[in-house]
């Protein structure tokens, strides 16, 4: 079957019309919200709220900021992080909710104390720590699908093996002195060449050497179905996970709370536990290959490799000086691409290109109406 798509610039005019306010609607819109903390015209997103200008300009550098803004489109992350849960009800089938309650279990797990947990994965002990982060989201606890979700996420993580689950957890100081396992832990501080601060949250951190507690390696657990194995030369290369993961280990060995000269980070793993089968490129046919999995995945990265950390760095350095422009200029761009369909601003976005693809329509239709957005955003 051939396929019909097409990308011209009449087709592309005719998608944006398709379901979009007209401009006296736009106004009309706008008008009726005048209050609204932001806005859209046809340059990208401003805001007019003074305390969301302020959380830009205190905002630091993270490694979802830098795929927000240097990978994605600014106006959407900027809704996305600022403004979207103010309109957009968060439900038990949101990946976010999703995967924030399989972390908490996960850091519940490996708080505990290792004489208590066992050297081996303990099945009932994760159980109760599973529950216990159902019982911290009341809203979203009785929900099956959930439910279903995250026993499944939870059997398949038990049974990664022992690599993934049966694991030392590093212990460190946090900024009061206080000391605790290395779960969910916060670091931020200034890299050099990068104005403002960078933060990160490591999921966890593991003791890779019994005769040196400085040296570690850093976990981050993945609750999406889909994983691959970065290369440079792969069809849709995505170097946002080995990106997190340097810097990451960039911080580590900036971060002096416990230990004078910093950590020593060895290396960097992603841990798949859903995923099916994982994406890799083969360099002698120059295809990329899917490699079914049983037990999830486990991937590791080559946190040491010199360029991808000056490319880390750089982009921590464009994120910084394109936050600071932001703030100045209070416009945030739009940076259309076939992902717009799955964009929740799809809708009323006057840049936003929606193919005429099944999914995409699916997708775009799926999101907000500009009644509902209006008292956050409007066009105007």
């Amino acid at each position: 079957m051939t396929d019909q798509r097409t990308d011209s610039p009449q087709h592309n005019h005719q998608m944006q019309q398709q379901d979009r306010p007209t401009r006296q609607q736009a106004q009309q819109s706008a008008d009726g919200h005048p209050d609204a903390p932001a806005w859209l015209d046809g340059e990208g997103l401003h805001l007019a709220d003074d305390q969301l200008k302020r959380k830009i300009s205190n905002k630091p550098v993270s490694a979802s900021t830098i795929s927000g803004l240097i990978d994605g489109c600014p106006a959407k992350f900027t809704f996305t992080s600022l403004l979207a849960d103010t309109v957009i009800p968060k439900t038990p089938e949101d990946p976010r909710v999703r995967g924030t309650i399989f972390h908490r279990a996960c850091e519940l797990y490996y708080n505990i104390a290792p004489q208590e947990r066992g050297e081996h994965i303990d099945f009932e002990r994760f159980e109760e720590c599973k529950l216990q982060a159902l019982d911290e989201n009341p809203d979203m606890k009785d929900d099956p699908g959930l439910r279903a979700w995250l026993e499944s996420a939870s059997q398949r993580f038990c049974s990664m093996g022992p690599d993934s689950t049966d694991v030392t957890v590093a212990r460190y100081r946090t900024d009061n002195g206080t000391e605790r396992p290395a779960t969910e832990m916060k670091i931020s501080l200034h890299l050099d060449g990068v104005r403002r601060r960078v933060f990160g949250a490591i999921d966890r951190l593991v003791a890779a050497s019994p005769d040196d507690p400085r040296t570690v390696i850093v976990d981050d657990f993945k609750t999406g179905r889909k994983a691959s194995v970065y290369s440079e030369h792969m069809r849709f290369a995505d170097f946002s996970y080995l990106r997190q993961q340097t810097l990451y280990a960039m911080l580590l060995e900036h971060d002096t709370r416990t230990f004078e000269n910093g950590w020593n980070p060895i290396g960097g793993r992603l841990l798949f536990p859903l995923a099916e089968q994982v994406t890799v490129h083969d360099e002698g046919s120059g295809r990329d290959m899917q490699l079914p999995m049983k037990n999830g995945a486990l991937i590791c990265l080559d946190v040491k490799d010199e360029s991808h950390r000056k490319r880390t760095l750089e982009e921590a350095a464009r994120t910084s000086d394109m936050l600071d422009h932001e703030y100045e200029t209070n416009l945030y761009e739009y940076r259309p691409s076939n992902l717009c369909a799955w964009c929740p601003l799809a809708r009323i976005c006057p840049a936003a290109r929606i193919s005429d693809r099944e999914n995409a329509q699916q997708a775009a239709a799926g999101q907000p109406d500009a009644a509902t957005l209006a008292p956050a955003i409007v066009c105007a």
